[in-house]
């Protein structure tokens, strides 16, 4: 096997992922040359940052300016206590070059608003919404559609994982499964969450494999679906997303 684009190093890390007739050389050549933004470095995003990197994507986004606090350590496997009180961002690219150093990684570690997304998120093929907010759930989905670029979204609750893809061929966006912000509209954790390092972890791990399928063109993907699995007794159902009028 050769390639142009991969080094012999490369075709040897991913030769299991080569040998399959869905990827062969071209598609690891297009999960090399794709760039990838993940919003949010916390339970979900450090997960799909771990996923994506070591499947061999080339370039890879990293949008959070939070810091690392108690709370998070038993839930994003990127951080530890000598971690607290630093920025998420740059620490998960520390660790994540340790795991993969071929991959080129960019920081955006500033607070995401109307002035900026625009221009952070043009360079990038996919957008990852491992967020945990409506506001920006709607500011990623809005400039998302605007620009044209798929968005592979996922969230958690109580016991429940949630994922889907929005806008990808003109398909389904955030707004058609969420018109509007809930009325009583919360962050995932105020009412607990089971296992929530095994959650996280789960729901971050299939927003990658999203992310993979649109990048090789897979047909199977969950654009206007909504895939929701319990954690506590592996239920799964599929949901269609109807599209619907941006507003």
């Amino acid at each position: 096997m050769s390639s142009e684009i991969l080094t012999e190093r490369e075709i040897r890390l991913f030769s299991k992922q080569i040998k399959l007739p869905s990827v062969g050389i071209p598609g690891q050549e297009k999960i090399k040359k794709s760039r990838i933004l993940i919003i949010g470095a916390g339970g979900k995003g450090s997960a799909v940052l771990q996923n994506l990197a070591v499947t061999g994507v080339g370039f890879i986004g990293i949008s959070d300016n939070s810091f690392v606090g108690e709370e998070n350590i038993s839930i994003q496997r990127l951080y530890g206590d000598a971690d607290l009180g630093k920025q998420k961002a740059i620490i998960s690219r520390q660790r994540i070059r340790q795991i993969a150093n071929s991959v080129m990684y960019e920081v955006h570690n500033i607070c995401l608003s109307p002035d900026n997304i625009f221009k952070i998120i043009d360079s990038y093929d996919i957008i990852v919404d491992a967020t945990d907010n409506f506001d920006v759930h709607y500011l990623i989905n809005d400039a998302a559609v605007s620009l044209k670029k798929p968005v592979v979204f996922g969230s958690v609750f109580h016991m429940f994982g949630m994922v889907s893809v929005f806008n990808f061929n003109d398909g389904p966006s955030f707004r058609c499964l969420f018109p509007k912000k809930p009325d009583k509209a919360k962050s995932p954790g105020d009412e607990g969450i089971f296992a929530p390092g095994l959650l996280y972890n789960i729901t971050g791990t299939i927003m990658a494999n999203e992310v993979l399928a649109i990048i090789l063109g897979h047909h199977v993907n969950l654009s206007g679906q909504l895939l929701t699995f319990k954690i506590t007794d592996y239920s799964i159902k599929i949901e269609p997303v109807v599209r619907k009028p941006e507003n």
